[in-house]
């Protein structure tokens, strides 16, 4: 009996790769075990998240903000853990997955801190003008924000306060487009799949958020969700969280073909945005970048911001007369970031 050899090799190839194609994914049972310090350190967190399956990159990340929801903290504290993970999570995903992972992380972060979130992965991660070289066109980036839209909008529809995340989603791709095409807001909630909603998302949800007329305010979008925390002040988590020090250009992984049956057309769309070396120019990120006044929840008496009746009213901690006395002080990092490595203690208080 002759062998085919090519077929032999072929075979002897394949079976000598799946040992190592096994032990490149880290099992549940390890990385399950990981979930309280990444929780804590991005850098740990970054480097866990590339060794999961597609799937257990999903768990990984509920489980993360899980964890990080019951961590002790003031709210600024909690938003700058919420941010650092989070950005970790995205940019240790590959891209095959990223829309996936984006949509997790607009599923499971309490929407309170979404605010700090749409606003930052605009502008740090997805900004289409991030690599001058290679901006979309308003036609391709159209296709990417459907798309990405698709895969948010069903796996937010499983979460609570759906509309409300979905619409914190819309905001960041609408940012990220730097103001073209000027009905991509429209466009996008057209998605939505309640069609009673989506005047309420575009004319008192997203033209607030976007400050489209008036003062930039999260106020009505927070108040339909009735979130258990207020709105955290950005400028402080900005100074807890640390500015960009490592631009990363995620807009072409965010184009890449993935798994999802839900983008709006199976098309591969990676062809365009290439990525140079360094991921295309940044730009680093300071407090004036963000320059608005804590702002209140329509029914919470104790918002930041101050509530209906007034910014001096209730016991607001942000207009008390001393902000330590009832609350925890924020630690700020002077030196280390969490993209250099370093990650300081978010909790540590301050004793009175």
């Amino acid at each position: 009996m002759k062998l085919n050899l090519a077929k032999l090799a072929a075979c002897v190839l394949a079976l000598a790769a799946l040992p190592i194609c096994a032990a490149d994914t880290m099992p549940r049972s390890e990385w399950h075990a990981l979930v309280g310090d990444c929780a804590q350190n991005p850098q740990t967190l970054k480097q866990t998240i590339g060794k999961l399956s597609a799937d257990d990159q999903l768990a990984f990340v509920q489980e993360v903000n899980a964890a990080i929801s019951k961590m002790p903290g003031s709210n600024e504290e909690k938003g700058a853990a919420f941010y650092n993970a989070n950005r970790a999570a995205v940019t240790g995903a590959g891209k095959e997955n990223l829309k996936a992972v984006l949509a997790e992380v607009y599923a499971t972060v309490p929407v309170e801190y979404l605010t700090e979130i749409n606003e930052r992965f605009a502008k740090e991660l997805f900004s289409r003008t991030a690599n001058p070289a290679h901006v979309p066109t308003d036609a391709e980036f159209i296709e990417l924000s459907t798309n990405t839209m698709a895969v948010v909008i069903e796996r937010c529809q499983n979460a609570e306060d759906a509309s409300v995340r979905e619409t914190f989603a819309a905001l960041m791709l609408v940012r990220a487009s730097g103001g073209t095409p000027s009905d991509l807001a429209q466009t996008l909630v057209s998605q939505f799949p309640n069609a009673q909603d989506r005047d309420t998302v575009l004319n008192d949800w997203i033209k607030p958020a976007m400050g489209d007329g008036q003062e930039q305010s999260y106020d009505p979008m927070l108040a339909a969700a009735q979130p258990s925390n207020d709105e955290p002040d950005h400028t402080v988590v900005l100074q807890l969280a640390g500015s960009s020090q490592i631009p990363e250009t995620l807009l072409s992984d965010l184009a890449a073909p993935s798994d999802s049956r839900t983008t709006a057309a199976n098309v591969g769309a990676g062809a365009f945005f290439p990525r140079d070396a360094t991921g295309g120019p940044g730009r680093e990120i300071n407090s004036t970048d963000i320059s608005r006044i804590p702002r209140a929840y329509v029914t919470s008496p104790t918002a930041v911001g101050g509530s209906s009746e007034g910014p001096n009213s209730g016991s607001n901690p942000y207009y008390a007369n001393d902000r330590g006395d009832e609350r925890q002080t924020p630690t700020i990092p002077q030196e280390e970031t969490p993209e250099s490595g370093g990650h300081p203690s978010l909790y540590e208080t301050v004793s009175p």
